[in-house]
């Protein structure tokens, strides 16, 4: 359980930021999980495949694809600051990116950068969908007020049927 005064000093702060404008309302958030889910939603990329995936999922130059919105994307149609950061840090965190160095496809480590066909990048991108979308389902069928256990359980199944996206900062914000 959560201590009384901490409780109380969240929702004092909730009521302050909210009065301030600070806070987006429900309906708003609620608006912007619909756009994101219309463009990138679990039943979306599941019907992408080939270099439309990758394109879609890992254009990072392009305004219009899934690392974008999560990373940098922060507008009225989709307020990403409210759903969480994953800036800093390194492109290297999406498992694959397309290099404007060396202008092609990349995997690796900052440290270890291994160079990709566009087939290579694009079986990465079908198993990070292919994860996603697992997830993504297996997210949905948590209770509405799951317990720790139920909390553990899940992790355990989303490092089984995940491995390459459960950790990410970006795997997890993707969560539609």
């Amino acid at each position: 359980m959560l201590d009384e005064r901490i409780k109380s000093r969240i929702l004092d702060d909730h009521k302050r930021l909210t009065a301030e404008g600070r806070l987006p309302s429900r309906a708003q958030l609620e608006a912007a999980i619909r756009t994101f889910r219309s463009r990138f939603g679990p039943d979306v990329l599941a019907r992408l495949d080939g270099e439309e995936l990758l394109e879609v999922m890992h254009a990072r130059g392009n305004r219009d694809s899934l690392v974008y919105w999560l990373e940098f994307k922060s507008d009225e149609e989709f307020p990403s600051r409210h759903f969480g950061s994953i800036s800093g840090g390194s492109s290297f965190n999406y498992g694959i990116f397309r290099s404007r160095d060396l202008d092609c496809w990349v995997t690796g480590r900052p440290q270890n950068v291994r160079e990709l066909t566009v087939p290579e990048a694009v079986e990465i991108a079908r198993r990070q969908r292919d994860e996603l979308v697992r997830s993504a389902e297996r997210i949905g069928r948590l209770p509405g007020g799951a317990d720790d256990a139920e909390y553990r359980t899940l992790q355990e199944d989303l490092g089984r049927i995940a491995p390459s996206v459960c950790d990410s900062a970006w795997g997890h914000k993707y969560s539609p």
